[in-house]
């Protein structure tokens, strides 16, 4: 009797085929057949799950920002009384540099990025991520506002603006000089910069 398959399983085993090649070598090289290569089945059984080269770009995305999600409602629902320090921890959820997978989950976000601004037909997707950043930015600076550590002057749209811009550079040079920053370095940008907008 045929063993039965697990469809998320044999997905899920896909895509992490798929972030394998595309840490490695980019966008470029991840063609069904390579992925069916690297993830050890035929190309019809890739093809099963993702008939088009476009569907498992958009599966994988949608993947890491499920893990984004994931770690951003973990620590955003913290039980700590030190305010500045859980939004420390917040946009450190982002700015990832203590494991080899978060920095491999960066590097893919980042290329998927510049990948998705030639291509039209991935530009919902790269707005998505902007959008789930701006509003996790946005409840990091309502977080702090509502504690008195900013200006009642200030801008919350402004002021979560900037912040997503801060963040997007940190995660680019975090990336592109991976040899520059560990979770220390990480951590005292992110408190160097919240120092200059917060006001306690």
């Amino acid at each position: 009797m045929p063993k039965k398959i697990d469809h998320t399983e044999r997905k899920d085993h896909i895509i992490e085929a798929m972030f394998r090649i595309v840490h490695r070598s980019g966008f470029e090289k991840a063609t069904l057949r390579e992925i069916a290569k690297e993830a050890g089945l035929s190309l019809g059984s890739v093809q099963h799950f993702f008939p088009k080269q476009g569907d498992i770009y958009i599966d994988a995305i949608e993947e890491i920002y499920s893990r984004f999600k994931a770690r951003m409602d973990e620590i955003a629902h913290h039980d700590d009384e030190n305010i500045f320090d859980n939004a420390v921890r917040m946009i450190k959820q982002i700015v990832q540099a203590s494991t080899e997978e978060e920095r491999m989950e960066n590097d893919i976000w980042m290329k998927f990025s510049i990948m998705a601004t030639m291509n039209p037909d991935y530009h919902e997707a790269k707005n998505k991520s902007r959008e789930v950043n701006y509003s996790f930015a946005k409840e990091i600076v309502m977080m702090l506002s509502e504690n008195g550590f900013l200006s009642k002057d200030e801008s919350i749209d402004e002021a979560a603006n900037t912040l997503t811009i801060f963040i997007h550079g940190l995660v680019f040079e975090t990336v592109m000089y991976d040899g520059l920053y560990d979770e220390e370095k990480v951590d005292g940008e992110v408190r160097r910069y919240l120092n200059g907008i917060t006001i306690k």
